[in-house]
Order: C-alpha cells, then structure tokens, then sequence
C-alpha cells in the first residue's frame, strides 16, 4: 500500500492558552465535506515544519508559527497509509481565508466532537482536548475545602528556614502558586514583604481570607516581574507546568529576582510528565532539576529528596531544590 507523508497544523488561539483550535472542511476529492486540520503533502528537500508553513500560506492565505509536534499518526484508508505529523501552530502574519476549503470553524474544547472528523484528524482529539482543559486549575477549585484543610498545617518549616537563612532582613518575597497560604503567612510572621499568586480562583480566596491581603489572580506563564523579589517560593506549584513551557518560566523567575536572590521549587520526583487522575504533574529528579536551573541562569545550591510532609502520604517522593539566580 502507498504511504503517504503529510503535515497537519492544529492553529490555536494562543499557544500558552489554547481556548480555540481552527477545523477545515474539504471542498474536493473523494473526502469532500469531512473536517480536518489543514496542512497537505510534503515536497521534496522539505523538512516537516517548511511543508507546513507552504500549505498554509497556499490553503489559507496566512503566515505561521510552527510550534510543538503533538503526535504522528499513522492510518490505513482503502487505498493508501496516511503517515502524517501534526504540529501546533500559531498565525503569525496574515488573516486566515478560505482558498480551498469548503468551511472553517474555531471549534472550543466543549465543541471538538460537534463536527464529521476524517478518521485521522479524529485520532488526534484526545491529546488536543487534554491541552485545551486545564484539569489542574479545576481540580483545585473543586477540590479547595479539602485541598486547604489538608495542605494548610503541612510542616514546612525545614525548607522554609533554610531559604529565609539566605534573605535579607525583612525582603520581598513571591509565593509562587500560593495554595493555602501556608507559607505566605509563616513568611509574613517572620516580618518579610509577601507577594502571593494563584492560578485557582476558590483557592486564592482562600488564602486571601488566611492572610488577610489578597492574593492576585496569575498563572506562571503571566508573570511581568522585573528585579523586584529577594526570593521566589514555589513550593508544590511549578510542576504544573508544562515541561516545554519551564524552561522560559524559569528565565522569568530569574528576572523577577533582584540580583543575588534565590529561589526554592519543589517537583515529585520522578522523570518527565505525568498523569495522576486528570491532574499533569512535571516530574523531575536530582539530576534533570540541576539543567533546569542551570539553563535558566540559576546556581544550585542545594537539592535534596525527601518524603512528602503531609500526614498519610509519606511514601510519596519530592525533589526539593534552592538557587541563586547567578
């Protein structure tokens, strides 16, 4: 049977934000009216990536940005293997027109199944649904009684002490996916200046409540902060970030430091991304953590595994790690 070599683009909304992805429906060929992701054959001498970029600009008129591989997918039709690589993708310059297709729609997750898929772009939902929903933010904000109630006596104190050794006197902190709040307070107690974020809205007003100051309304990819924090906490809170969007989040985090500050983050320790129920976690060991800072222009000063600090769960294993941005 022939195979055929392909490229499929996924266009979203925002690559750091996916709320919408854009769904074609053919115009031609034996497959007319099924919905797709654009893209079509790769030429020779192309790479993937230059292929993609040529059939959109011919199919739709505009300029991408060709962003990560989702997946391969290989399926047999009755007369030929369709072998085909789907990227997502961004417009970059232009406005996306109709030159070939019959119909377009920005499709959000709740709509992804609302039209006639070709069996091939089908086999991609799942992965591009998983990315759309932000099951994290959502479990905490299902979760936030008990998730406040089981989180907000965890003892803390051994890191926390060993990262306020390293501050100035009454400096400037950012809890970083403050959670209950725990660790704001100690630090406030202690007589230091707390900033604190939350991507969960239940949680944060939470922790607003515990703290009795607010607790601003971010996700990591959001933070603007420039040389403004002596340290940066982020305890249980930076592994949900995706693993290809830590190393630009680590770089600002760096420059969210005044310079000499440091930063504490801790990961379950394991290797590369997980699921646990719905929930993503980026897992990483005392290895793979010492690149990530590193790369990000970080000093590792220490980094240490240790069990988990909550009662019932210490079998669970993290990666505990402190810095100086360098």
């Amino acid at each position: 049977m022939k195979t055929v070599n392909v490229v499929a683009a996924i266009i979203c909304d925002d690559y750091k934000r996916k709320t919408k992805i854009f769904a074609t429906q053919r115009g031609y060929g034996d497959y007319k009216d099924g919905w797709e992701f654009p893209g079509g054959k790769i030429e020779e001498g192309e790479t993937p990536e230059e292929a993609l970029v040529r059939e959109i600009r011919e199919e739709l008129g505009a300029d991408i940005e060709v962003h990560d591989l989702i997946d391969v997918i290989d399926y047999d039709y009755e007369t030929f293997h369709l072998h085909m690589n789907c990227y997502w993708a961004t417009v970059a310059e232009g406005k996306l027109q109709l030159l070939e297709h019959e119909a377009a729609k920005w499709l959000e997750v709740n709509d992804l199944r609302s039209v006639d898929w070709l069996p091939a772009d089908l086999a991609l939902l799942s992965k591009i649904a998983e990315a759309m929903v932000d099951k994290n933010v959502e479990y905490y904000d299902m979760n936030a009684d008990s998730f406040f109630a089981g989180s907000v006596n965890a003892d803390m104190s051994y890191e926390r002490d060993r990262f306020i050794a390293l501050l100035p006197e009454h400096g400037h902190v950012l809890d970083a996916g403050c959670g209950s709040g725990r660790d704001s307070k100690a630090f406030m107690e202690a007589g230091f200046e707390v900033t604190a974020f939350d991507a969960s809205g239940e949680m944060r007003k939470r922790a607003s409540e515990y703290l009795g100051q607010e607790v601003l309304d971010m996700r990591f990819e959001d933070i603007d902060f420039h040389n403004e924090f002596d340290g940066v906490w982020a305890c249980a809170s930076l592994l949900h970030v995706p693993v290809d969007q830590l190393p630009e989040t680590m770089k600002k985090l760096n420059v969210s430091l005044k310079s000499g500050g440091v930063i504490y983050a801790s990961f379950k320790y394991g290797d590369g991304t997980k699921m646990r129920g719905d929930r993503r976690f980026s897992d990483f060991n005392e290895k793979s953590i010492v690149k990530l800072f590193e790369d990000a222009g970080f000093e590792i000063l220490f980094n240490e595994v240790g069990t988990d600090n909550r009662p019932g769960r210490e079998a669970e294993m993290w990666v505990n790690a402190i810095a100086r941005k360098s």
